[in-house]
């Protein structure tokens, strides 16, 4: 299991608990004594990447620009799953990568893994609902269909597709 976007290990220690090897990705030093990757999950690599926080500590992000917050290491979703042996498909991938869903889902070429969990950003004006109806047709040219993907209310941040799930036919 790939959890990109660990911060609070919430998923990774559940499903660490069940039994269930987990691969816990994020961007930012998490300031913790519990494993990780401190990579930043891309489309493309072109180039250094840079944590970018705000207010909010559970919105860091990355982006091109340099910050003062420090540099992370870019991987796509292949070559991350290459440099750890995974050459099949991941049995579940948790995206929560405040707002480079779009850039990592349109990249993709295969379907990574046999069931998507994505929280995708529509509320912090990063992509539009266009771009949103794009991944949801990029992953439905995968193969995959929307098992879960309702645009509700969570977290006092208004309406976002906060827990999406799309299983691979």
């Amino acid at each position: 299991i790939l959890d990109i976007g660990c911060r609070g290990f919430l998923f990774a220690d559940h499903l660490r608990n069940m039994g269930y090897k987990v691969f816990p990705i994020d961007c930012d030093d998490l300031g913790t004594d519990k494993p990780y990757y401190r990579y930043a999950i891309v489309g493309e690599i072109d180039g250094p990447v840079y944590v970018q926080k705000s207010k909010d500590p559970q919105a860091t992000q990355i982006t091109k620009l340099k910050t003062n917050f420090g540099t992370v290491f870019p991987h796509t979703l292949k070559t991350f799953s290459d440099q750890f042996g995974m050459y099949g498909k991941w049995d579940l991938i948790k995206m929560d990568i405040e707002g480079m869903e779009y850039e990592v889902i349109m990249s993709l070429t295969e379907p990574p893994a046999k069931q998507l969990s994505i929280e995708m950003h529509l509320h912090t004006g990063i992509y539009s609902d266009r771009q949103v109806m794009e991944m949801e047709n990029k992953l439905l040219s995968l193969g995959y269909f929307p098992a879960k993907h309702d645009k509700t209310h969570a977290h006092g941040c208004g309406l976002n597709y906060w827990d999406s799930l799309f299983i691979l036919r």
